[in-house]
């Protein structure tokens, strides 16, 4: 584990004693999208975490559900029953409201750049919501076609965070049918496709194809030898194949 795992780790056992359990959350999550190894230590460790975490706010909400009070003359329910409504019409209201806030700053929040609905999409990837993430990486690649003649630099990293977001979602078939024909544009440079050769070996790797997926790191490595953890996948491809 990196020394800055471990901060960050210690950092989010910190916020969970205090009860700071959304920034817990987020630290986590920010972990998560690091760790490649379901396996090691420090995976197994933040997902304990998370549990944990799950487990109290789920035991808090049912405490707050269990502290309706019966009236003091349990033979006369009328006054628990008004109180009842009077509760349920709040909560209605209060439901509204919270919809009507939320709707009003979808309208006016949503970026209307490419580079805003990128910056958007990796804030949701951080915190670990992969369905809103790759909403607005769709957006993003659809506004990048339509505005510019090729993907440039700013498309390719749309197109890497949206087959990760596909891998970490469980489908990884799907991400290798969206990528194979982006890897065949004949306006990428060849230094743009290097995030899209790990993409693939990432891919190819998460469907179990381990020779496969060597050759894709072993393409990047020719060119860039430090490029991310190559070097690590490649070792580790070349032990379990």
């Amino acid at each position: 584990m990196s020394e800055s795992d471990n901060d960050e780790l210690e950092s989010a056992r910190i916020l969970i004693q205090e009860n700071l359990y959304d920034e817990a959350k987020r630290v986590l999550f920010r972990l998560l999208t690091r760790i490649h190894d379901p396996q090691s230590f420090n995976y197994r460790r933040t997902k304990e975490m998370l549990n944990k975490i799950e487990s109290i706010e789920m035991n808090d909400l049912m405490n707050k559900n269990s502290r309706i009070k019966p009236d003091k003359n349990p033979e006369d329910t009328t006054s628990l029953i008004t109180q009842l409504e009077r509760d349920l019409q709040l909560q209605n209201f209060e439901d509204e409201v919270t919809s009507l806030d939320q709707e009003q700053w979808t309208v006016s929040e949503i970026p209307s750049t490419a580079q805003g609905l990128f910056d958007l999409a990796v804030a949701f990837y951080e915190m670990g919501c992969l369905g809103d993430a790759l909403r607005e990486l769709k957006r993003a690649e659809k506004k990048i076609r339509i505005e510019e003649s090729f993907l440039g630099e700013l498309g390719v990293s749309v197109v890497a965070l949206q087959t990760q977001t596909l891998i970490k979602l469980g489908s990884a078939f799907k991400a290798k049918v969206y990528l194979e024909p982006v890897l065949m544009e004949p306006d990428l440079l060849h230094e743009q496709k290097i995030i899209l050769y790990y993409s693939m070996g990432m891919v190819e790797q998460a469907l179990e194809e381990k020779n496969t997926a060597k050759g894709w790191f072993q393409k990047v490595a020719d060119f860039d030898p430090s490029f991310k953890d190559v070097q690590q996948r490649i070792k580790f491809l070349s032990k379990s194949s």
